[in-house]
């Protein structure tokens, strides 16, 4: 009998906020012996032709894909995340809109540093710009720097006390319209998918309401697994998609140090994203263009 294959369809990198080189995640997704793995870093691809090399280096394969955070209105104002997968990363439209996304994080990074220093916090725009690396610099860039200088006691620390949601130095940013992201995937060659419904503080009925209403601009599919999803919760999210004709799709969400106790491939522990996802999403990919 021919050994089931797995894959990671939700992973980050040090381009956005992960802890892994593009390499280093090959390497490490290649030990666990997944058969593909998806780097999805933030509102950025940068990182993905190091990860295709390195792919091919490793013998692994690799699937280019991306994560956007949308701002989605009903009866309150939610940011949702969706991730592309197949995506073509060298497509001009899709880059020209990520480099607004990045000019618009740099407006808000610039504000957010200035609430830190007013808090009495002695950091620099050029020390979180080195924390992170790459263009994109995450509230945990500034959470590892607090750490780093001795501020807070750990990354919770940072984001319960200072940056968190409505805390005193978190600034709101500007966010894309979830039918500009599904758009500027699809048209990149990619397939939608909505990310970690359970987080959005929303009940069953509600995600279900809203990822029909995102299928009318071309979303095709949902995260069905996700490292901290609870059976009932995972027996839920396979249902709307059932209901609703959408792909399967999931990932852990790694990022390494930045997100402790989620690992690649297995998340918490028992994560298990069975290789058809793939064949069934890049069949996907290939009928819409």
């Amino acid at each position: 009998m021919e050994e089931r294959k797995y894959t990671d369809l939700h992973t980050h990198t040090t381009f956005s906020d992960g802890t892994f080189t593009p390499e280093e995640l090959i390497i490490k997704a290649k030990e666990i012996k997944l058969a593909a793995v998806a780097i999805t870093d933030h509102d950025t691809v940068d990182g993905i032709p190091d990860a295709l090399s390195a792919g091919e280096k490793h013998g692994l394969r690799v699937i280019p894909g991306i994560e956007i955070a949308t701002h989605y209105t009903d009866k309150k104002e939610t940011e949702i995340h969706i991730v592309g997968l197949f995506i073509d990363h060298k497509n001009e439209k899709l880059s020209s809109l990520l480099k607004g996304i990045i000019e618009s994080r740099e407006s808000r990074n610039l504000i957010m540093v200035k609430k830190l220093n007013e808090l009495g916090f002695n950091i620099s725009y050029d020390e979180l710009k080195s924390v992170a690396g790459g263009k994109v610099i995450s509230r945990a860039h500034y959470a590892r720097l607090l750490v780093e200088k001795g501020y807070v006691h750990d990354m919770h620390d940072a984001f319960s006390k200072y940056i968190g949601d409505g805390k005193k130095a978190f600034v709101k940013r500007s966010l894309l319209k979830p039918e500009d992201a599904i758009k500027a995937i699809t048209d990149a060659g990619g397939v939608a998918i909505l990310a970690h419904p359970t987080l959005y503080d929303m009940n069953f009925r509600q995600v279900k309401k809203m990822a029909a209403e995102f299928m009318e601009y071309g979303l095709k599919g949902i995260e069905i697994m996700y490292s901290t999803y609870t059976y009932e919760q995972e027996h839920e999210v396979t249902r709307i998609a059932n209901d609703l004709g959408l792909l399967y799709s999931g990932g852990s969400d790694f990022h390494g140090a930045n997100k402790k106790g989620i690992h690649l491939g297995v998340g918490k522990g028992s994560l298990r994203i069975p290789y058809e996802f793939v064949e069934k999403i890049e069949e996907a990919s290939k009928k819409g263009h």
